[in-house]
């Protein structure tokens, strides 16, 4: 009776809805079980999948099917070509928050499985699949089962729209179907965060966790219900997700930031050294945000720390490195220089500039890293560079401006430094160095 019905939803999908499925994956079992699930089992007459062994057609075609306004489900594998497929799925989602996506994996790790949920995925095969398997797997997909789940979505409705009276009363009609239903605790504890009523929400979301221990949103609200109210507490819900779903990079930098904050800096550290380790396993397009996000956390507080982790990152990036890596090579520079490590910066910066020889502000950096360690004659001649290739590029900032006039007018170069201090006080008359040493120097100038 039960197959009988889920194999009803798929054949309202594909021959009234015109549904479609994508497939990627070099699986040729798995796509021969598919394929027959959709065309013997269900008994569908329309050609309504297409299966494809690389990223980039697959991708086209799901954007072929949102022009042509084809509901369609999207079969992944976990690992594509030797490469993970988090990315492309974190994308899909990013793009097309409604997609419906199947992953499709050879192992069955809680910890994968709940990442999975955690980007988006709506459900997992564990393979291989019986057709059975992938019948109800697709119908679940598809139509959620049941009266609570129409009721959930009019609720969310209800809650997007501010009608927060209407989204309680549903959460109310939803909990008298099923006490202690986690989606329906879920829905009371946004309204009450809506109206900002704190401790009422965080007693639904509560409620909702201790109804299903292994059910991650709640803990996510708990979370962020916390952040800057109290980090103990927030540490207490995100160490709780990190043990049930430990593969979210973005929660362990999280992670890592708060036990800086409280000046934990090997815990950080840890934190810090997961994060990085799990990007470089998963895909390496992530470690650059990773990095960028660490150093922002760091940069101030700790340049050692900052230039470990963007060392780690452009290392294990090597060959794959490219312009949009840059900023990653300005940050190490400015980590090195901040510990008096002017030769390395130089370094760095040399590296860099094999990658974009034509970039004024490396050469500028550069320029400041030889400054640091009092080879002004060095310096000018990165500056000299930097202006050959942009000679506009210090005219919007004061700070750049001040540091070309202070190196060539310690070299006695003072007509080049003039130009340089007129803009420093153009852009803020009320500069007082910059005016006493415009002053001094004006003398000296060519008339």
């Amino acid at each position: 009776m039960a197959d009988k019905k889920y194999d009803a939803i798929l054949y309202d999908f594909f021959e009234k809805k015109n549904g479609g499925v994508v497939l990627l994956s070099d699986d040729q079992i798995f796509k021969k079980t598919l394929s027959n699930t959709i065309f013997k089992t269900i008994g569908t007459k329309r050609d309504c999948m297409w299966s494809f062994e690389e990223v980039q057609p697959a991708l086209k075609r799901i954007q072929q099917c949102q022009k042509d306004k084809i509901e369609c489900v999207v079969f992944i594998e976990r690992i594509i070509n030797e490469r993970p497929s988090t990315d492309t799925i974190i994308t899909l989602k990013q793009l097309l928050p409604d997609l419906r996506i199947i992953a499709l994996v050879n192992e069955t790790k809680r910890e994968n499985i709940a990442y999975f949920y955690e980007i988006g995925v709506n459900n997992v095969i564990s393979k291989p699949a019986s057709m059975n398997n992938i019948i109800e797997k697709m119908a679940f997909t598809i139509k959620p089962q049941g009266k609570l789940s129409e009721y959930m979505s009019i609720g969310k409705k209800f809650l997007a729209v501010g009608r927060l009276k209407q989204a309680l009363e549903v959460s109310d009609k939803i909990l008298s179907i099923k006490p202690d239903s986690p989606a329906g605790l879920m829905l009371r504890g946004d309204v009450y965060l809506q109206a900002k009523d704190h401790d009422k929400a965080v007693q639904s979301y509560l409620k909702a966790h201790e109804s299903s221990r292994l059910y991650l949103e709640p803990l996510k609200k708990l979370a962020n219900a916390y952040e800057g109210v109290d980090e103990d507490k927030q540490l207490h819900y995100l160490e709780k997700l990190d043990r049930l779903s430990p593969l979210n990079v973005e929660r362990k930098t999280n992670m890592g930031k708060v036990h800086l904050n409280k000046n934990n800096v090997e815990r950080a550290e840890k934190y810090f050294d997961q994060a990085i380790d799990i990007a470089t396993k998963e895909a390496m397009s992530m470690i650059g945000t990773v990095a960028e996000q660490i150093t922002q956390a760091v940069g101030s507080t700790s340049p050692v720390l900052a230039e470990k982790y963007l060392t780690k990152v452009l290392n294990t990036k090597k060959a794959a490195l490219t312009k949009d890596d840059i900023t990653l090579f300005n940050k190490l520079g400015i980590a090195l220089r901040g510990q008096g490590k002017w030769e390395d910066a130089i370094e760095n910066y040399k590296r860099a500039l094999t990658i974009s020889p034509e970039d004024e502000g490396l050469h500028y950096n550069m320029g400041m890293a030889y400054y640091d360690g009092r080879k002004h004659r060095e310096a000018a001649q990165c500056f000299e560079r930097a202006l050959e290739i942009n000679p506009d590029f210090y005219k919007q900032s004061e700070v750049v401006s001040m540091n070309l006039a202070t190196v060539y007018a310690d070299l006695r170069r003072y007509d080049q430094a003039i130009i340089f201090y007129e803009n420093v006080l153009k852009l803020n008359p009320n500069n007082s160095l910059a005016r006493s040493k415009y002053n001094k120097i004006k003398p000296n100038t060519a008339k």
